[in-house]
């Protein structure tokens, strides 16, 4: 009966059996190398622990006034925390601890924003409570000036904004950790959107991990006396990496490329064409789109729920190409009632092993095989060899019931993550 439902469920969201992922070949690039790349947008950003380390030798007053500004906060913060659990407040303390947490990364710029956003959906790294509170991190940063916008786009494009575009919005519709974006028409008369990186910010976000890097030994004891067992520097080249990706705008055009040749043709999604001819590693401009937040009241309904859930199953179970970042900020209600996505700078895939085994997961959860389940995830690595799975089965046999005994009407898949990721 389960693999009929499940069955239901994948034919509806247009998987019909495994297959690997289609062959990409993008307008643009459909025949082009990576050196032809290369010279047409130069060389892109990539993330180099070693590098940015040697890079900052000889600067040492500079990453010294920087590593303050970082550690002395930081170590504050943590040290109130270890006060809170050696006078047994913690969990009384941990509502206010959690929005001064929220506040401190928000103050330190684009790259601590960035990763206060990716930690706030890891239920395995840190209490609900800061979760939530980090979630307030989307779109902190306030904008930075657009006459600095105008001349970013003016040097990536090698012109005066005048021969490129006929309007260019005074100020962003949106300011992120990384970019903002900018309304503007083309001269053609189409409508754009404009992200552009803010100035410097890849010297900033290296130099900030970098000084990271340096105190990962001393937070990681401190952590430790929080009972977190987190090997910060690895997590941190981990984020580096992936910030860097981030930060490369060609490598999302190509992404966006990819996204809208496997699921653009799907019924009700709508996917931003790139415009190639105004993108480059720091600007990339994209067809305007008209809608509203799918988080906002007049876009809740039910169709478009059941788009998104159809899309998401075929990227995680289909082609395993998916969007990692899709939050109510990267979607959008069109005006013709589509569901929109946007920001494809975060983006991963589901080898097919894995894909599988997120079907027996479910097939698993479902029929409260726990043992199983967690065997599941030791052979597919989420859990290390060796661990004692014992512990887990138990925690998953008395966390997860009283989720699962929740009726449709109450039943909040977000839960089941979190008690999850609280077992983990």
């Amino acid at each position: 009966m389960l693999n009929k439902v499940l069955g239901h469920v994948l034919a509806d969201a247009g998987i019909g059996s495994w297959r690997r992922v289609s062959s990409f070949s993008c307008e643009r690039y459909a025949s082009s190398s990576a050196a032809t790349i290369l010279k047409l947008y130069g060389r892109a950003p990539r993330y180099d622990a070693e590098k940015i380390k040697n890079a900052f030798r000889e600067r040492k007053m500079f990453v010294l006034r920087r590593r303050l500004q970082i550690a002395v906060p930081l170590t504050m913060f943590i040290g109130r925390v270890v006060v809170d659990v050696q006078l047994g407040r913690e969990k009384e303390k941990r509502i206010q601890r959690a929005t001064e947490f929220m506040k401190l990364i928000a103050s330190l710029g684009p790259a601590f924003i960035k990763a206060g956003q990716a930690l706030s959906t890891r239920p395995d790294l840190l209490p609900q409570e800061y979760l939530t509170e980090l979630e307030k991190l989307q779109d902190r940063l306030p904008p930075f000036p657009t006459e600095l916008a105008l001349k970013q786009v003016e040097e990536a494009l090698e012109t005066n904004i005048e021969k490129v575009f006929s309007h260019f919005d005074a100020e962003p519709v949106a300011a992120a950790s990384i970019g903002q974006v900018y309304k503007a028409t083309l001269i053609t008369g189409e409508q754009v959107a404009v992200k552009v990186q803010r100035p410097r910010c890849q010297s900033i976000v290296a130099l900030d991990l970098h000084i990271l890097r340096e105190l990962s030994g001393f937070l990681n004891k401190l952590l430790a006396v929080l009972k977190r067992d987190v090997d910060l520097k690895a997590v941190i080249d981990e984020f580096g990496r992936l910030i860097y990706e981030e930060m490369d705008y060609v490598a999302e055009a190509l992404n966006a490329d990819k996204f809208q040749e496997l699921y653009g043709d799907m019924e009700g999604i709508k996917v931003p064409k790139v415009h190639w001819k105004y993108t480059r590693r720091k600007v990339l401009a994209l067809e305007w789109v008209n809608g509203v937040r799918l988080d906002s009241a007049p876009a809740r309904k039910p169709e478009l729920v059941k788009t998104l859930l159809n899309c998401s199953l075929k990227q995680m179970l289909g082609n395993g190409f998916f969007h990692a970042d899709p939050h109510g900020g990267n979607l959008l209600a069109t005006d013709d009632e589509k569901l929109c996505y946007l920001d494809f700078g975060m983006m991963s895939h589901v080898a097919p092993n894995q894909r599988y085994g997120i079907i027996l997961a479910v097939v698993h959860l479902v029929n409260r095989d726990w043992e199983a389940m967690v065997n599941l995830y030791v052979r597919l690595g989420f859990i290390p060899l060796g661990t004692d799975t014992g512990v887990i089965v138990k925690a998953l046999e008395d966390g997860l019931p009283d989720v699962l005994d929740s009726t449709v009407a109450d039943f909040n898949f977000t839960s089941v993550i979190r008690e999850l990721g609280s077992i983990m």
